[in-house]
């Protein structure tokens, strides 16, 4: 097993929420199915949603259920990479998708790399084009799980509860030095909360 694909999942109402999200998860999981690259499992992780398991229920894959402790909690997050058999985590939201060939592309540039970050795709509604967006892991705000994927047994863990749990995760994968920015793969930033001028909510 290469990749396992952790989807923390709460289909709760929240401020900044994407639109029927009781169908876009369904629809993200059509998109890691739909890979090129066969070698993955696909590991939902429901934070304290019962709505969630029964959703994924019917469907051939791993789901777990942890107590919600919080928005942005880490621990859907942690459980999946407790659960995770791949050599290597990578994470999609809820609201997003893969293109048939994001996990290829990593399996084609991760080489002996302890981990890697990209750049993501976006849509710009007044172009009405997808593009891609520049990211920097080194910056708070320009970058999420969107944009990294990391071997399992670096023992790194998601333990701030916030807006900006991404950045800080990162920064624990900054003090393991064997990692490489790669070629953009294709990961579908779909929304954006709070940004009405370049999110896309398909």
């Amino acid at each position: 097993m290469t990749f396992s694909v952790v989807i923390a999942s709460y289909l709760g109402s929240y401020g900044g929420a994407a639109r029927n999200r009781e169908q876009k998860i369904l629809r993200a999981i059509n998109s890691i199915q739909s890979q090129t690259f066969r070698g993955f499992e696909i590991i939902v992780v429901a934070d304290g949603c019962k709505k969630t398991i029964e959703i994924v229920s019917d469907l051939n894959i791993k789901s777990f259920f942890v107590e919600r402790k919080g928005h942005f909690s880490g621990t859907p997050r942690n459980k999946g990479i407790e659960e995770a058999e791949g050599k290597y985590i990578t994470y999609l939201d809820i609201d997003d998708v893969y293109g048939e060939n994001h996990l290829q592309t990593i399996a084609d540039n991760i080489g002996n790399y302890d981990w890697v970050w990209y750049n993501d795709i976006r849509y710009n509604p007044r172009m009405r084009v997808w593009y891609e967006n520049k990211c920097d892991i080194t910056v708070m705000g320009r970058h999420g799980t969107s944009n990294i994927c990391h071997k399992k047994d670096l023992s790194v863990a998601w333990d701030f509860r916030g807006y900006a749990h991404d950045h800080y995760f990162i920064e624990q994968l900054l003090k393991f030095n064997n990692f490489t920015k790669i070629p953009t793969p294709e990961y579908y930033v779909c929304h954006i909360p709070g940004d009405q001028t370049t999110g896309y909510d398909l």
